[in-house]
């Protein structure tokens, strides 16, 4: 499978020669950085937790690994280690959005009934580890206080943007978050970065309440791209101003995914001061029933409520059900989105911790993740889904039970890289 897996990244996106271009910038002849990194790239598709358990694999299976990378010399896990710290990020990105042009030109992101035609892209913080112990000149800091006394916490956190509502959802770019600097900061790079680079691809930005900034969204509004934010904060003129009309709107009652949901609808507002447009917001209550287990041991339905409200430049043309589907698709789409990088590709984990090497790996697991699930949705027929590979954890367990029994195996498009002298 790995063999059909690394076949179909030939052949859809030459993911080779765009090894071969990266920048090769203090690396050797011996340890060229497209060699180092089609290793790491073998060992991501295969999800390796870490350098550790990275390194009895490649030594088990020697013969195989030079097979497939067309050498007769393998380097160490310190020599992969030391050479990422020198990895070609602007590269790595590039290649990403390369790809996902692909993509979309082979309209793997071709919208269903979710996002009612409109591409959507969410755009988040996340935080990948933290110590106590090490530290590196891009480490973040905060005091936590462990067992009753104050220490020093280093962490590195990131700046993500994903495609949310499509069947690949796959990472668009990514921006570190420097020392000394906020969520948002970091955010508006990364967001004037993907209009400049990819602006076709994304047509509606979906917030948390931080990026409720005007200037942000004054920039997504010269660009004539729509945004939804959650709106929080009870002391903003905005909410204030909802709060006042919501007595003077007329609700709209319907039911969806067993939800009783009431949607107030309110359009032409206008609640902080910069914002150059006025602005949408949809309000909605829901209600639903859940099964828990009560103290007797027995099972009880147990209501549920929720309030939402969202701000948007999205026009009326689109009905509130639109937005309420869009804002909540940000939140049911983290389980496909950053849970699954995080728990099963191994996301928040320090391969090494040094700011360059860092961020490659989170390039080179995003990557992966976005070529594996397009070759999972697209090349794999549903017979195979439905009887052998229902599933892409059981696509990973496929290839790595193929890599150690088949000993033989040969990828048919080998990568090419020079053997060294």
């Amino acid at each position: 499978m790995l063999k059909r897996l690394w076949s179909y990244s030939e052949k859809i996106f030459n993911l080779s020669q765009h090894l071969l271009d990266l920048g090769n910038i203090g690396f050797t002849r011996r340890n060229s950085e497209p060699f180092i990194t089609a290793i790491l790239f073998i060992a991501m598709f295969m999800r390796f937790k870490s350098f550790n358990y990275l390194e009895p694999f490649m030594h088990r299976n020697s013969l195989v690994w030079k097979r497939l990378l067309n050498t007769d010399y393998l380097p160490s896990i310190d020599t992969i280690s030391r050479k990422i710290a020198k990895s070609d990020i602007d590269g790595l990105r590039q290649m990403d959005r390369i790809f996902n042009h692909k993509l979309r030109r082979n309209k793997v992101f071709n919208i269903d009934e979710a996002s009612w035609g409109l591409i959507v892209a969410t755009v988040n913080n996340h935080e990948t580890f933290s110590s106590r112990k090490r530290c590196c000149n891009r480490c973040k800091r905060r005091r936590v206080k462990v067992k009753g006394e104050w220490v020093y916490e280093y962490y590195h956190a990131y700046v993500i943007c994903q495609l949310v509502l499509v069947k690949v959802p796959a990472f668009v770019d990514m921006e570190p978050i420097y020392p000394g600097e906020g969520e948002l900061t970091a955010a508006k790079r990364l967001i004037k970065r993907v209009l400049k680079e990819q602006g076709r691809m994304i047509d509606v930005f979906t917030f948390d309440a931080l990026y409720l900034d005007s200037k942000l969204l004054n920039m997504l509004e010269e660009k004539k791209k729509y945004w939804i934010a959650v709106l929080k904060q009870e002391n903003r003129d905005a909410y204030k101003e909802i709060e006042r009309l919501i007595p003077e709107v007329d609700p709209i009652e319907l039911e969806i995914s067993k939800r009783d949901i009431t949607l107030y609808d309110m359009h032409d507002l206008v609640g902080w001061d910069g914002l150059e447009n006025t602005f949408r917001a949809v309000v909605s209550d829901e209600e639903w029933y859940e099964w828990k287990m009560n103290s007797e041991g027995k099972k009880e339905k147990v209501l549920k409520t929720s309030h939402w409200r969202w701000l948007t430049n999205i026009p009326s043309t689109y009905k509130p059900e639109i937005i309420y589907r869009l804002g909540h698709g940000r939140w049911e789409e983290e389980e496909r989105g950053f849970n699954d990088v995080a728990s099963n590709c191994h996301f928040d984990h320090a391969y090494r911790h040094h700011p360059t090497a860092l961020l490659a790996m989170l390039w080179i697991i995003a990557i992966t993740f976005n070529l594996s699930h397009a070759f999972f949705e697209r090349n794999l027929k549903a017979e195979i889904k439905k009887s052998e590979i229902p599933n892409r954890s059981q696509l990973v367990s496929t290839m790595i039970e193929t890599f150690i029994l088949l000993t033989d195996c040969i990828l048919s498009v080998s990568p090419g890289f020079e053997k060294p002298p």
